[in-house]
Order: structure tokens, then sequence, then C-alpha cells
């Protein structure tokens, strides 16, 4: 199969030639460096974060009467799948001014540059429905900040490993959403509502448990990888 990846739901398999796709790679931790004065060599500061990192597709376009539809395509923010890692998703913007160079006759090449969040996600990001208390498997290199949606009524503790988190006055349902940050029910926020840490996924099991009146719990995991 030739080289391809998927923007914005488009396959650039109906519009490029992929020369070059970006290598695999893991993302760099932020790391600050300290020097001080009268000390041999330096110390280190780990923010406990990680870089965005900028991954480069060369191609050619195959019909030049497609340039406009291209740049239009090719701008803005998304998600990319590279058919080097098809099973995984890129939060990407690209970040270069699209520039059309004449490689052969009737054929011109280009560079995109994607600037993608250091975590890529996976394709399979499944919905996990429990009704009674369970464990969900991580079987990804790091944690993951999932979307957790309670059905239940009154006041509510989902208990995650050691994270308990303390919901009141929930009302038919209320999500949980670690990656926004947010607790909500539907565009309302019950962040006043929430009393806790937003949940996190670790690598390897995860014990779901609650107190209260649940009727179930729908976790989407956002399973994740460097």
């Amino acid at each position: 199969m030739l080289p391809y990846f998927i923007f914005s739901n488009i396959n650039s398999d109906e519009y490029l030639i992929i020369n070059k796709l970006p290598s695999i790679f893991k993302a760099a931790k932020d790391i600050e460096k300290i020097e001080l004065q009268g000390r041999d060599g330096f110390l280190t500061k780990d923010n406990e974060s990680y870089k965005s990192i900028v991954k480069s597709v060369e191609c050619t376009i195959k019909n030049l009467s497609q340039i406009d539809f291209i740049c239009s395509w090719l701008s803005g923010g998304g998600e990319v799948i590279f058919s080097n890692e098809p099973d995984k998703i890129y939060k990407a913007t690209i970040i270069n001014q699209i520039e059309f160079k004449r490689a052969f006759v009737n054929f011109h090449s280009f560079i995109i540059l994607f600037e993608c969040q250091p975590h890529k996600y996976s394709i399979d990001n499944n919905i996990v429905t429990l009704s009674t208390s369970g464990t969900i498997f991580n079987s990804s290199t790091t944690s993951s900040k999932p979307v957790i949606k309670i059905y239940g009524t009154g006041s509510v503790d989902l208990i995650i490993n050691s994270n308990v988190i303390h919901l009141t006055s929930v009302v038919d349902y209320v999500v949980i959403d670690s990656e926004l940050m947010d607790c909500y029910k539907d565009t309302v926020l019950k962040n006043n509502y929430m009393n806790g840490d937003f949940p996190i996924l670790i690598k390897g099991d995860n014990v779901i448990s609650w107190i209260g009146t649940v009727t179930k719990v729908e976790i989407t995991p956002n399973w994740r990888w460097l």
C-alpha cells in the first residue's frame, strides 16, 4: 500500500502522492536547565509535561486543478492519521504556508508541517459501560484523561483507584471530562457540584466503584501514547 495520511477525515490518496512520511518519535519532556554561578555544570527542573512535536510530510500534487481545494483543506487544526501509525490519531495544526514548487512537468511538490500535541490517541476509543464496580485495564504507555458519564441521582461518590470524587445534586446524569477539566450536564457547567481531583486512568489496572444511587457509568477512556 502506498503511504498516505488522513487529515480532517480526508484521505490524501485522492489528491496527493506522499513522497515521505514523518518518522515515529517520542515527544521531548519539558525540562528547564538551571545554571548557578560558582557551581559546575547545571541543575534541571522537570516541569512534568511534554513539548509539542512537528511532523513533516513531503508531497506531490496529482492534479493542478485541485490546488485551491488542497490549500483550503490543508489549513488550520484537526486530527491526523499517518499510514505508518494507522491505529493512532494525532491532534495537530498545520503551521506552515503551503508552497507549490515545480518538480517535473505537470507535477508540483510541497511540504506540510503538522505541529502535533505530544500524545497520540487510539483510534479504538470505545465506551466502556459499568453497571457494577469493575476494573479497566490501561495497556498504553501512559495515563489517560477519560470522559466519564455517571447516571444517577442525588449525592454520589465516584471512586477510581484511590481518588474519590464527590458529586452532589445529580439529576439523571453528569459528565466529568478530565481532558477539559470540567464537570457538566449538556451545556451547563457543574463544577460547583464536584469535589475532588479530575480522574486519570493509570497504566495497568484501574479499579472503579461508587457509593450512592447510580444505575451505570459510561467511560470514554481516551487511551494515549507518547
